[in-house]
């Protein structure tokens, strides 16, 4: 994979503080049923050559699962970093799954309108749109690609948002970006279940970490992600 396949890698965005305002504004607001909206329907439409949804987005799908159960991504409460991270990739995705023209039309239902969308980035929505179009050998990278690339950004622009956070959540951060960054350079398969399992065994329950929960978690932090710990996608 070349580097811009790889959370941290690319260079960062350069965004504007009333820019950034903006976008972190667009993706907090999304709710908890929009968020599942996007994906769903999208890997229902874009599973990956022979298969059906959510295909290659099972692992997209699962992860945000867990970000809901933990109270990580809630309608009241919740965590601002992760509800700005993920609320980021759903806008790009839900870009990637509307008409060129317009912008803001939905190509199938349930799609978020033209004037949300306008937080979606543009290299990051043509990211998914070479996924949604690869050809099945290169499906399952495409898709790595545009995750990266989607990460990338939304990690840039949710950056201010961490300080809210407690020292041990931020570790735990830290810890899962580690673990994402070894998933994207194997190219790890997305369509089963099992990186949905590994994150709900090995990831905690609730929010924010406890500082006993992130200790089980140190190997994970200082050693190269084995396929057991490859268990972070979105």
């Amino acid at each position: 994979m070349t580097d811009r396949s790889v959370p941290g890698t690319a260079d960062r965005p350069a965004h504007g503080p009333v820019q950034r305002e903006v976008i972190l504004g667009v993706a907090l607001r999304l709710s908890v049923a929009e968020r599942r909206d996007v994906f769903t329907t999208f890997f229902a439409h874009h599973p990956g050559s022979a298969r059906t949804g959510p295909g290659l987005g099972r692992a997209l799908v699962d992860f945000l699962a867990w970000e809901i159960d933990s109270g990580r991504v809630a309608d009241s409460g919740g965590s601002a970093w992760w509800k700005a991270v993920n609320g980021m990739m759903v806008l790009d995705i839900a870009a990637a799954g509307t008409k060129p023209e317009p912008i803001g039309r939905p190509a199938w239902p349930g799609v978020l309108g033209g004037s949300t969308l306008a937080g979606a980035g543009h290299d990051q929505r043509a990211a998914w749109m070479r996924y949604a179009a690869a050809e099945t050998d290169a499906q399952q990278a495409e898709l790595w690609r545009a995750h990266a690339a989607s990460m990338v950004r939304a990690v840039d622009l949710a950056a201010p948002l961490l300080g809210a956070e407690s020292d041990a959540e931020r570790s735990f951060v830290a810890v899962v970006l580690r673990v994402l960054d070894g998933a994207t350079r194997r190219c790890v398969a997305t369509d089963s279940p099992d990186l949905g399992d590994q994150v709900r065994h090995r990831y905690p329950d609730g929010y924010p970490i406890s500082t006993d929960e992130l200790a089980a978690l140190a190997p994970a932090s200082t050693t190269a992600p084995s396929e057991s710990q490859e268990a972070a996608s979105a």
